[in-house]
């Protein structure tokens, strides 16, 4: 069984609190840091959706609309944008639950993933999500404690 690494609602709370004891330099190398690994992630979800058979072209095209914040200090990213339109009509605001989780109702999405946890298991954002977790967060650690070391001189 594997063991999954993450944080609780009320650490996360505690770290983006922490932020506000910092001064410029050092939020900004925090912010740095995360966006890099949010930017990572993205492109590790990007090599997931292009090697889907099913419904590839349009995995694709919900993956390469990433939008990735520059100014998050904890690396945020976004998928699924009403600007991003489909020849039909949609947008990935709209297809992109259906693409990554599947339907058993409707037949332009692939099958229904099924459930893992308390939610669906996904095609390409959250299984590639749940493997790269704990690599994430050893990089986010470890990068927040070079920082700490400067300030702790």
């Amino acid at each position: 069984m594997a063991v999954e690494l993450a944080y609780d609602k009320a650490e996360l709370r505690a770290i983006t609190r922490s932020f506000k004891g910092m001064d410029e330099e050092a939020t900004a190398q925090a912010r740095s840091k995360s966006n890099a690994l949010a930017q990572y992630a993205a492109d590790k979800i990007k090599v997931a959706a292009y090697g889907r058979n099913v419904s590839g072209i349009a995995a694709q095209r919900i993956a390469d609309g990433v939008t990735v914040s520059k100014t998050s200090k904890i690396g945020e990213f976004s998928y699924g944008f009403a600007r991003q339109k489909f020849s039909g009509g949609g947008t990935t605001q709209i297809l992109w639950p259906g693409m990554e989780f599947g339907s058993k109702r409707f037949k332009q999405f692939p099958t229904y993933s099924g459930r893992q946890g308390k939610g669906g298991k996904g095609y390409f954002i959250y299984p590639t999500l749940r493997q790269i977790q704990p690599e994430i967060i050893k990089q986010w650690e470890d990068g927040f404690s070079e920082i700490l070391k400067e300030y702790d001189k």
